[in-house]
């Protein structure tokens, strides 16, 4: 299996934490200054981001389909240039306090490039969420991950079966998550007598928690999972409850926009 494959240097170690878009309650989301802060205090922590592409087929960090929410501008990455977006404040909508307060508004966070986020936390391990369908997108991250020799500190994913398709086959030696696709694979095996069989087609399964209970997955199947040797990561826990609740069951990895928080209950735990 990976555990001792070429995949081996990213699961050398525990990514049991793990933070959302960079720690999204900490700092503003999927920026530079956001990752460098979490890798500097959480040492191994896994670093969850999105990309996508801009008109000038630059790759950025950026989950939403236009700028709006986490920026002063307006408008969707694909129709702007890099230029353009990084002239924007990613911090100006900031806030812990419910909009009283913006501390890293005209601070000169912007939104950075793919390039420059793996450059800022440059020992941390990243997952990175593939947000679009066109090849040249996919072809670009790769591109970019391979710039900086990120290969074996990243982690590619996306629910797009297609794009996760070429990802494998472009970068065979990047570790991949399963898509609905595989991942529906996956579900039928192991509620089937071939599960013994089963050969996995990704390294990771990540789910959202709402898809548990749609899925119907109990305990006993994410121990399987374990056991065949994938690994398994639940998203998004904000809340210390859920945290718990999930540290019990057994996962491998919890993405979270409060690592603080986690990390806290991981230390206790391990008393």
């Amino acid at each position: 299996m990976w555990r001792q494959s070429p995949y081996a240097d990213f699961f050398k170690k525990p990514f049991l934490l793990g933070a959302h878009r960079g720690g999204k309650g900490l700092h503003p989301e999927n920026t530079a200054f956001a990752f460098q802060e979490t890798a500097k205090r959480f040492p191994d922590c896994l670093l969850e981001t999105d990309a996508t592409m801009t008109r000038d087929g630059q790759i950025i960090l950026l989950h939403d389909d236009t700028v709006d929410r986490t920026t002063n501008g307006k408008g969707k990455p694909g129709e702007m240039t890099l230029k353009e977006i990084q002239s924007l404040d990613a911090g100006f909508h900031f806030t812990k306090d419910g909009g009283q307060t913006h501390p890293y508004r005209g601070k000169g966070i912007k939104i950075p490039t793919l390039q420059e986020a793996l450059r800022a936390a440059p020992k941390s391990r990243f997952l990175i969420d593939i947000k679009g369908r066109q090849p040249e997108e996919t072809e670009a991250i790769i591109r970019a991950i391979r710039e900086v020799n990120a290969e074996r500190r990243t982690l590619l994913a996306s629910f797009i079966a297609d794009t996760m398709k070429l990802a494998c086959r472009l970068a065979p030696e990047i570790p991949t998550c399963y898509d609905f696709t595989t991942g529906a694979s996956l579900l039928a095996a192991i509620r089937s007598s071939g599960w013994d069989s089963y050969q996995p087609q990704a390294q990771v399964v990540s789910l959202m928690k709402e898809m548990v209970p749609q899925f119907k997955l109990t305990p006993e199947e994410i121990g399987k999972v374990r056991a065949k040797g994938i690994y398994f990561q639940i998203h998004t826990l904000d809340t210390r409850q859920e945290m718990e609740e999930w540290l019990r069951i057994g996962v491998d990895s919890i993405l979270t926009s409060h690592p603080e928080m986690l990390f806290e209950l991981i230390k206790a735990q391990s008393r």
